[in-house]
């Protein structure tokens, strides 16, 4: 049977490197994303690249995401995430790396980016959580919020490090030392110090046995997690805040700016986000590890309700718009690192990855639609106000879907019979 540590201190003791390993190489996925505003400038410079052509590439990687998540989520119950995280680090840098040979080909460029998303499905979110979840029990969701942060750390660091290095060396060696250099320091600590249930049980068998069974985590099975209602009712309001907090988060400086605040003001407030974000991140995920039940959720979700309702334009100055920015923002933070721990919780780690991988599907396709709804609300109406009356009501459904939800299941090990 799997050994549980007798306490939180004691699984951060033994896991500690775990989650430093997960932090770093989280950081690195979000890179991509957070880098390419500083790189647009010297390759619309070289090439004369339109900033549509320019962004593709983003929206080719989220396309690739949102497919692959389950296959990927899949190989992961199967292989556990130590050998997947590995292989992909090693192949997602060297895809990284490859972005300093564009030669003025969209094709090229298109390629490059298609080769990147499939090489870094092995390294997304849905991957680390799983491994942090199969090693983590009482301390489990302090863990993933930590290892959730390593996102913000790459929003914060990427577009600094990017901007340095171009200026020191030119954009294709920043492109280099980017992927060769924060991927490689990654792939490092992943080898040395990233090992999750799967690798521990693994090395336990090999010590005893020539040749071990599969090794299989407690949780629902597919079948079973497809009908519970509790798992539904997560995805649902993972699903509805993913839209509404995609679409509002894009637009966010609009959205204040046209209030009546001077843009350089809007764009302050609006950075309150992202501050906020790690707060709601780290504090729901203390909480939750200390408070069973339905509470923190909905208030987690419903924070979001009050930060739309004052974004809908009923107030004036600009206090009500920094209160609410900052409740999305800890809306925004603290929803993945709910989602994630609940269904650790209420689907158990058996087809984790599957599942999860599944929910991250839905919201990248969620992430996708919703800054196009509130455009399209925005050139209809010539306002906000619409798509932030829409926003509140829907963030507050959503922290309904969380209450009544129950206690925690309890999985019998399925390996205890052997």
């Amino acid at each position: 049977m799997t050994t549980v540590p007798a306490s939180t201190r004691e699984e951060w003791r033994q896991s500690w490197p775990t989650v430093l390993a997960a932090l770093v190489g989280m950081s690195f996925y979000s890179v991509i994303t957070y880098s390419l505003s500083t790189f647009i400038g010297p390759l619309e410079h070289e090439f004369g690249w339109s900033r549509t052509a320019l962004s593709s590439g983003l929206t080719i990687f989220a396309a690739i995401s949102m497919l692959g998540g389950p296959f990927v989520g899949l190989a992961v119950d199967r292989l556990g995430t130590r050998r997947i995280a590995i292989t992909c680090m090693a192949l997602s840098g060297l895809a990284f790396a490859a972005f300093s040979l564009v030669d003025g080909s969209l094709v090229q460029w298109t390629a490059l980016y298609v080769i990147y998303g499939v090489v870094a499905l092995g390294i997304k979110s849905t991957v680390w959580s799983a491994g942090i979840s199969s090693v983590f029990t009482k301390g489990r969701s302090l863990a993933l919020a930590v290892m959730l942060s390593g996102s913000a750390v790459g929003q914060t660091l990427a577009p600094i490090t990017a901007n340095a290095l171009i200026n020191a060396f030119g954009w294709r060696s920043a492109y280099i030392w980017l992927g060769l250099g924060w991927a490689g320091l990654a792939l490092v600590l992943t080898v040395f110090l990233y090992f999750d249930a799967h690798a521990r049980k693994a090395r336990v068998i090999d010590k005893t046995a020539v040749k071990g069974p599969v090794v299989i985590l407690p949780g629902l099975t597919l079948p079973q997690a497809i009908r519970d209602a509790r798992v539904l009712r997560i995805g649902a309001a993972t699903l509805l805040s993913s839209v509404v907090g995609s679409g509002v988060t894009v637009h966010l400086v609009r959205i204040v700016s046209e209030s009546g605040i001077p843009m350089n003001r809007a764009v302050e407030i609006a950075a309150l986000a992202g501050i906020a974000g790690i707060v709601g991140k780290l504090g729901c995920g203390w909480l939750l590890d200390k408070v069973q039940g339905s509470v923190i959720p909905f208030l987690g979700f419903a924070v979001g309700s009050l930060g739309h309702f004052l974004l809908i334009g009923l107030f004036a100055g600009a206090l009500p718009m920094v209160v609410g920015v900052m409740c999305i923002g800890f809306a925004s933070g603290a929803g993945l690192q709910i989602s994630t721990y609940l269904i650790s919780r209420y689907a158990g780690l058996r087809n984790f990855g599957t599942i999860m991988g599944t929910i991250a599907s839905t919201m990248m396709a969620g992430a996708a639609i919703g800054p196009l709804f509130a455009g399209a609300v925005h050139d209809a109406t010539s306002s906000y106000d619409l798509l932030e009356t829409i926003a509140a009501p829907a963030m507050f459904v959503a922290a309904l879907l969380f209450v009544g939800l129950g206690p925690y299941p309890v999985f019998p090990d399925p390996q205890a019979q052997d």
